[in-house]
Formats: C-alpha cells, sequence, structure tokens
C-alpha cells in the first residue's frame, strides 16, 4: 500500500519541539485521550480564567468518526490517493477530485457518526459548563455544513450554544483574506509567504463552526481571532492529524497566544487497520449503494438516471486537492 500524507516528516516533529521550548506554557505532544485537553482546558482556566480560554477542535477522527469504513476520513485519503496516483484504478469511486468529493458529500449525508470516546461529548460539555467557548475548525467545506451539524447534534454537541462572540463575522459563505492586504484580515505578509498562502477559497463562519474549505488551518483560525468579541489568552486545540496541530500551534505561537496543541490518536487502530486492509469489501459496499441510488433515481423509461440529485449533493473545486489530502 503506497504511504499517505498523513504523517508528518521528523523535522516538523523537531520544529514543534523547537516551538514548545520558546513558546513558554505552550505545549504540543500526542494523546489517545481527549481527558488531556479536558485537564489542558482546567490549567488555562485556573491561570487566566475561563472567559479567556478557547477549546478548539477538529471534527473528523477527532469530534466525530463515521461508524464504517466506506466515507471515513481513511477511506478519503485512500480514494484521493488514487485519483492523483493511480487514476485508472478498478477501486476508485469517482473519475476526480471533484467526483470524489461529490461522493463524498453523498456519504456524509447519508452515513452516520459517532464520537471516537463514548464519553467525549460529556467531556466537551464540561469544558463549557466551566465558561471555556468551544470553536471547530475543519477543512470540509460549506456544501457539508447542513450533514456537519446534524451529525454533531446527534452525537451530544451543543457548539453554537458555546460558541465565542464573532458578531463581526460575516454571514453566509465569504473569503477570508485578500492577499494584497493580507494584514487586515490579522495575518501578517510575512505569515502568508511563510504559510504558502494562495488565492483564497471561500469559507463559512456560522454557530462556533468555521468550514475551511481545506485551507491553512493556523491562517483560517488567526482570521477567525480577528472577528472575535473578546480574544483568548490562551487555546487548547486537538485535531488528529500532525501538520494541522503544527500548523495551529505555529500560528498562535507567532501571536502570542498560549496554546496547547494536542495530536488526537483515539483513531489510529482503525487507520491503521483501514490502510493494511483488503479493500474489496469497502469497494463493494459503494458499488452496491451506487448501483441502488442510480436504480431509484432512474426514471421509467429513461436510459440514464437522473444523477443531479444523486451523484451531486455537495462540490468544491479541485483547487482544494492539495490540503485535503491531509484531513478533512
Amino acid at each position: 500500500m503506497p504511504p499517505f500524507r498523513r504523517f508528518a516528516p521528523l523535522l516538523t516533529l523537531l520544529a514543534a519541539g523547537w516551538l514548545s521550548a520558546v513558546a513558554g506554557a505552550s505545549e504540543f505532544r500526542e494523546t489517545e485521550r481527549f481527558a488531556d485537553a479536558v485537564t489542558a482546558v482546567d490549567s488555562y482556566v485556573a491561570q487566566y480564567g475561563a472567559e479567556n480560554v478557547w477549546l478548539v477542535v477538529d471534527i473528523d477522527n477527532t469530534l466525530l468518526a463515521m461508524q464504517g469504513d466506506l466515507g471515513s476520513d481513511q477511506w478519503f485519503e485512500w480514494q484521493e490517493y488514487l485519483v492523483f496516483n493511480e487514476p485508472d484504478s478498478p477501486e476508485l469511486v469517482a473519475e476526480d477530485f471533484d467526483g470524489l468529493l461529490d461522493v463524498q458529500g453523498l456519504l456524509f449525508t447519508l452515513g452516520k457518526m459517532r464520537p471516537p470516546e463514548a464519553d467525549l461529548p460529556a467531556m466537551v460539555k464540561k469544558t463549557q459548563d466551566a465558561g471555556v467557548a468551544t470553536f471547530v475548525i475543519t477543512s470540509r467545506g460549506d456544501a457539508f455544513r447542513a450533514a456537519t451539524e446534524r451529525e454533531l447534534s446527534a452525537a451530544g454537541y451543543d457548539i453554537a450554544g458555546h460558541a465565542p462572540a464573532m458578531s463581526k463575522a460575516p454571514q453566509g459563505e465569504f473569503l477570508p483574506y485578500e492577499l494584497s492586504c493580507i494584514e487586515n484580515y490579522g495575518i501578517r505578509p510575512s505569515e502568508a509567504k511563510l504559510f504558502g498562502l494562495k488565492e483564497a477559497r471561500p469559507i463559512s463562519l456560522e454557530g462556533g463552526v468555521m468550514m475551511t474549505a481545506g485551507q491553512h488551518k493556523g491562517a483560517m483560525l488567526l482570521v477567525a481571532l480577528e472577528f472575535a468579541d473578546h480574544p483568548p489568552k490562551a487555546i487548547v486545540f486537538v485535531d488528529d492529524h500532525a501538520r494541522h496541530v503544527h500548523r495551529i500551534y505555529d500560528a498562535m505561537s507567532r501571536h502570542d497566544i498560549e496554546c496547547t496543541a494536542l495530536q488526537y490518536k483515539a483513531e489510529d487502530k482503525n487507520v491503521a487497520r483501514f490502510r493494511y486492509c483488503d479493500k474489496r469489501e469497502v469497494t463493494e459496499k459503494w458499488r452496491r449503494l451506487e448501483s441502488a441510488l442510480k436504480e431509484v433515481f432512474t426514471l421509467p423509461g429513461a436510459d440514464a438516471p437522473v444523477d443531479e440529485a444523486v451523484e451531486n449533493p455537495a462540490h468544491a473545486t479541485a483547487d482544494a486537492a492539495p490540503e485535503r489530502a491531509a484531513s478533512h
């Protein structure tokens, strides 16, 4: 099985260690227990007060994971690898990246998700009850918002009720920055170059959930902080992907915000199992689903299915591909 781009190189880990040394109480580390995030939140609350602390959390394989392999974060990574490296693979579910996003949107709409730890919603609620704001930042695009909010609520999370106040945030989809005046968005020109920022893609920010469409999470969080009525003095960030953890940690360190950044590995066993398993079963599940949907949405006497309702539940540009490679 060709390696996925999930794991950051050793140099990135070394860089994170160096940043930890210069950032005082800030910390970067791995954990399999969300309870470690709660402990970090409690520590910051004792130091700064609950009103000055945010819990910032990813979704896929962090707050939620798919019930099965089909449509999971690791399944998407595998399919993306095939799109760009083995385009003739019989296991592909779409001809290109846009098509893959359409399939993923369909699976988000039809699928069900679960917390990686059964008591994870209760742990998040514990921090909320202490007065700490909850902010969700995901690589998913706005087209997936309805399914995302549905599954967060079904799992027992209340994000909107405990989101940080952002009265200056635009409604609906918007561009998070303009490169020509990047400093107006909380990002220094030198940071834009360091982060490798390109022309922005539309994002959305509603109810404490920021849908970044695969863009640099460190930059996106800096943009969000510009909208905050009361920016935090410290954040605890949790994400299953190392690159996002490193980027948030780096961005916060550069802006003198205390940050405990945790790479959450509770789903790693499922990810590893899928990586090395026989993919015929999950491929066959998709083929059966695809066949059933085409049958249901075929007009009587028509030669072709009514594709739009089945195959295009959500859409994003192929330009999102480089970032989506790492994570939802």
